[in-house]
């Protein structure tokens, strides 16, 4: 069930990637409007302070299996849109995907809750990367409480993203994020707080490696403390695709002791024409005038 829901999910999103830029050979990146090569936000738990270019959708699908003990273990698919409506404004959609959790009562599978969000650029260096970014998400009860794959209930987070080139081959992220999870029928929510560091580096070639650690302060009402460590990596196929992977070990006691991830992310459309293209023309120009600031010439 696993494996045909996830080759699934995987074949549509690769038909959707694949029929784009037959739809649109000559509009979607002319010259001078070129997007910037895709950057995920997967697969690690931070998010980068990068918004989508002006115009573009971007997909990010995975999956997720994490391992607690040897009777619990549990599987998801997380999937994201994400679309950049201006150059400092970003719209995100997604869910948890089909999910499956196996405990020692048995196991249950359904679909996860689902998300909405928004990227919001606070500041930034002219022409280049946002310095700051907030990330509010609204999650949606639409998993079954019934059958433990939720709380039945909505939860509201703010996310604080920063981060900033180390050396000259280095990046660093740091995330701080502050929720109201909500915990079932008729009871009041909780505050959940999280911290997170990635940091990757720049090599020759398509790979990015990362390194990640992650503090969340809970994840149910009477738990404890989550803090893992993670590393994997991003390739990139061309600027437009990219796949990613990794391994995550859990280091306090409510936390999984085992998670492996992998994942595929894609620009798959210009959705607003003209408008779209246009934008990213003068966005080209800002980074241009940025990099020969930054060059002197």
């Amino acid at each position: 069930m696993i494996v045909r829901s996830l080759s699934v999910a995987v074949a549509l999103v690769a038909l959707c990637a694949a029929s784009a830029p037959a739809q649109q050979p000559e509009t979607v990146q002319p010259t001078g409007a070129t997007p910037q090569p895709i950057d995920p936000d997967r697969p690690d738990v931070t998010n980068g302070t990068h918004i989508v270019d002006t115009g573009l959708l971007q997909v990010e699908f995975g999956g997720v299996f994490s391992r607690s003990n040897a009777a619990v273990q549990n599987f998801g698919t997380p999937i994201t849109f994400r679309f950049g409506a201006t150059d400092w404004l970003e719209l995100r959609f997604g869910g948890d995907g089909f999910l499956q959790s196996t405990d020692v009562d048995g196991r249950q599978e359904g679909m996860g809750n689902t998300q909405l969000g928004a990227k919001l650029r606070l500041w930034s260096d002219p022409g280049g990367l946002p310095v700051v970014s907030i990330l509010p998400t609204i999650n949606m009860p639409t998993a079954s409480a019934t059958k433990g794959l939720g709380s039945g209930e909505s939860d509201f987070t703010l996310a604080f993203l920063t981060g900033a080139d180390l050396l000259s081959h280095a990046h660093a992220d740091v995330n701080y994020a502050i929720g109201l999870i909500g915990t079932g029928p008729n009871l009041p929510r909780f505050t959940q707080h999280l911290v997170s560091v990635s940091a990757s580096a720049e090599i020759p070639g398509p790979f990015t490696p990362y390194v990640e650690s992650f503090w969340i302060s809970r994840q149910d009402v009477d738990g404890g403390p989550i803090v893992a460590i993670d590393s994997g990596g991003i390739y990139q196929i061309s600027p437009r695709y990219a796949i990613d992977g990794g391994v995550q070990a859990g280091l306090t006691a409510d936390a999984p002791a085992f998670s492996a991830f992998a994942g595929f992310s894609a620009i798959i459309g210009n959705i607003t024409g003209d408008h779209g293209v246009h934008a990213r023309q003068r966005q080209s120009a800002r980074r241009r005038a940025a990099a020969s600031r930054k060059t002197g010439h």
